[in-house]
């Protein structure tokens, strides 16, 4: 049982009780001034504090019409909970960080003119095996590869006769393919799944046209 309890201390919080602590920690936050309101931000844009390894699960957004009492507030309230502050200013904005005695950082920055933005970040914790964006992308480009090349080559065909027969409608699936990958890797938030999207595409789909082309 001791060995046991050993392992388990080692092995380290688990992505669930990290997220939980998060949103904890953001919801107390919120909840020691019933002004401040939130609107969410994507994780993507969020500020995520350096990490040697593993990553950091990060949750937070903007306060609207939050003023520097915000920044006051935050900082006697996670100072009071034991955590260590840290407060800088200059022109160009205002930073606070707060270092939880947990491991996890609560920040809360503005730069002039816009809306402070509150960000809450885990411990690190390992990094998943398998990144879940990444095997979506890469499951739908095999099923995209594999159904593309047979579907252009009923849909063009019914609208233009001419093309029937012709070798050209087992390509006409790429255009709108190379698009939607596009678009993906172009937003932040679907990068991971375009770049499996694209593998995944590439090698089922380019295989199957050449054979039947």
């Amino acid at each position: 049982m001791r060995h046991s309890a050993q392992v388990v201390q080692r092995a380290g919080p688990s992505r669930a009780e990290v997220t939980q602590g998060v949103n904890q920690r953001l919801e107390a936050t919120l909840h020691a001034d019933p002004s401040l309101r939130l609107e969410p931000v994507p994780a993507q844009f969020l500020r995520t504090p350096e990490t040697r390894s593993g990553i950091r699960i990060v949750r937070g957004g903007r306060l609207p019409e939050a003023g520097d009492e915000a920044f006051d507030l935050v900082a006697e309230l996670w100072r009071e909970a034991g955590g260590r502050v840290e407060e800088a200013s200059g022109l160009d904005g205002r930073l606070l960080v707060v270092h939880d005695p947990a491991g996890y950082i609560i920040s809360l920055t503005r730069h002039s003119g816009e809306d402070p933005i509150l960000t809450v970040a885990s411990p690190a914790i390992p990094a998943p095996f398998l990144d879940r964006g990444l095997m979506s992308g890469l499951l739908a480009g095999l099923v995209v590869g594999c159904l593309g090349p047979c579907a252009t080559t009923v849909i063009p065909s019914a609208a233009f006769p001419g093309l029937a027969g012709t070798h050209l409608t087992y390509w006409a699936w790429i255009p709108l393919f190379l698009v939607i990958v596009g678009g993906s890797l172009y937003l932040p938030e679907a990068r991971r799944f375009g770049v499996g999207l694209l593998v995944g595409g590439v090698l089922i789909g380019l295989p199957i046209a050449t054979m039947f082309s």
